[in-house]
């Protein structure tokens, strides 16, 4: 496991959640994790944007990482939607919001609230509740938080059952995640105003690795479609593919995007 925070990073406390950024060119991508994951899921990604010139940060939303003791079973989408946005406003710069997983669901739903991202990519995508052929997921129980996914359940699901080091550490840095956040995404709760949402660029990425349960086959292209964003499937990676060893490779269409869209 990767040392977090990495060297370099600007800590900016939010009310209730913080941001790690780091300056470079362009509008600044800004990373939003998805379930259980907290801010340093991104830290290959920020490493190697650093190294680009690219500037980036990455959100730390209640009840995550540090905010473990801020974690609320009453938490959803609109709360974690809600840090995005005020990340984004500290930050103080266009912003690219990045979302992966549930987190490009608070992805889509903070762009409708500012209004005025420089884009926003959507990586191994939830999907808009009102998404035509959306599949649900079976809800969780309410009423407790809900600890992170056990190793095997992380090594199939995140990780396609590919082997990454250091499993167990993965796991420790996991949070316990709002069942409200959970079904939110699973019930379909969050539709998105596409109308709001055609003007900005975006890219949404599939892993072509990904869980078919929760992604089944066609579904990230239909958010594409829904949304007018390019799309890019990734034949290779599972669904966390920002870690290693895929950081790299899943890394470059971003980084591709962000040079035709972000550095004219």
């Amino acid at each position: 496991m990767m040392v977090w925070p990495l060297p370099g990073l600007q800590r900016i406390a939010l009310p209730r959640a913080a941001v790690y950024a780091q300056a470079g060119q362009g509008p600044i991508i800004l990373c939003i994790p998805g379930g259980y994951h907290s801010a340093f899921c991104f830290g290959p990604w920020l490493a190697l944007l650093g190294r680009a010139g690219i500037a980036v940060a990455a959100l730390e939303p209640r009840g995550k990482g540090s905010f473990a003791a801020l974690a609320d079973v009453t938490t959803g989408i609109a709360e974690y939607a809600e840090d995005a946005v005020q990340a984004a406003r500290a930050l103080a710069q266009p912003v690219v919001l990045l979302g992966h997983s549930l987190g490009a669901l608070v992805a889509m739903r903070a762009a409708e609230m500012l209004g005025d991202a420089a884009g926003f990519l959507l990586v191994a995508p939830s999907p808009p509740g009102n998404l035509p052929g959306a599949a649900p997921v079976p809800p969780v129980a309410e009423g407790a938080m809900l600890p992170p996914p056990d190793i095997a359940a992380i090594h199939a699901r995140y990780f396609g059952d590919q082997d990454i080091a250091d499993i167990a550490a993965y796991r420790a840095a996991l949070s316990a995640e709002s069942p409200r956040v959970l079904n939110d995404r699973y019930q379909l709760r969050i539709p998105i105003a596409r109308e709001n949402l055609r003007g900005m660029p975006g890219l949404v990425i599939e892993a072509g690795q990904d869980d078919a349960v929760r992604h089944p086959p066609g579904q990230d292209l239909a958010i594409a479609e829904f949304l007018g964003l390019d799309y890019q499937m990734l034949r290779d990676m599972p669904h966390c593919m920002m870690w290693q060893p895929w950081a790299g490779a899943s890394l470059a269409p971003i980084i591709a995007w962000h040079g035709a869209h972000c550095r004219g």
